[in-house]
């Protein structure tokens, strides 16, 4: 399932293991591309409460490049709330 798949990523991600220039391209093109748009729009919101509530600054580049590829596989006309994305940035 998506959800363990993007834990082990995190993972992977996590533990500074030696990665290659294309492993954000790769996970997104084995990971999501495979996803009907209704999955890919419920995992979005998985997606959003980590990048909110868990994620480390080590990885939030690629968990925001995985909730864009997520809403681009969803077909979804609607865009992400402006206050999340500012919530993001401290001021």
């Amino acid at each position: 399932m998506f959800i363990n798949t993007l834990s082990s990523f995190l993972e992977k991600l996590a533990s500074k293991e030696e990665l290659d220039e294309w492993y954000l391209s790769t996970f997104i093109d084995e990971n999501i591309y495979s996803l009907l748009p209704a999955e890919a729009f419920e995992f979005s919101s998985h997606v959003i409460k980590l990048i909110k509530n868990d994620a480390q600054l080590d990885y939030t580049y690629e968990l925001l490049i995985i909730l864009l590829a997520l809403q681009h596989q969803s077909d979804s006309k609607r865009p992400l709330n402006p206050t999340f994305s500012n919530s993001l940035i401290p001021r």
